[in-house]
C-alpha cells in the first residue's frame, strides 16, 4: 500500500465515500471506517487487489488443509464419517 491508512467516522465515511474508494482504487489507501464515541474501527475500504490476494491465500491455506486430510484417510491416520453422522454430533 502506497499511501498511509485513514480513519474516517461513519458519518464521515458517508459524506467522502466517493474520494476514499477513488484513494483506494488510485493511491491503494486503506480507509478505516470507525464508530462510536471510542471511535473503534468498524469497517474498511480497501483497495479490491489487496482483498483479491487475501482470497488467493485462503484459497491455497484451504487446498493445503484438504491435502493434508486426504493424506491423512490414506495413510489411515483419520476415518471419514457422514454427513448425517457428522450433523447428528454436532447437533444440526
Amino acid at each position: 500500500m502506497s499511501a498511509e491508512p485513514s480513519e474516517l467516522s461513519v458519518s464521515q465515511a458517508r459524506d467522502h465515500f466517493s474520494d476514499a474508494v477513488s484513494r483506494a482504487s488510485f493511491a491503494g489507501q486503506i480507509t478505516y471506517i470507525t464508530r462510536g464515541r471510542g471511535h473503534r474501527r468498524a469497517a474498511a475500504i480497501v483497495p479490491a487487489e489487496l482483498v483479491e490476494e487475501y482470497e488467493a491465500m485462503l484459497d491455497s491455506e484451504d487446498g493445503r488443509i484438504a491435502q493434508q486430510r486426504l493424506a491423512d484417510l490414506e495413510a489411515g491416520r483419520a476415518s471419514a464419517v457422514s454427513a448425517d453422522e457428522a450433523t447428528q454430533t454436532l447437533g444440526l
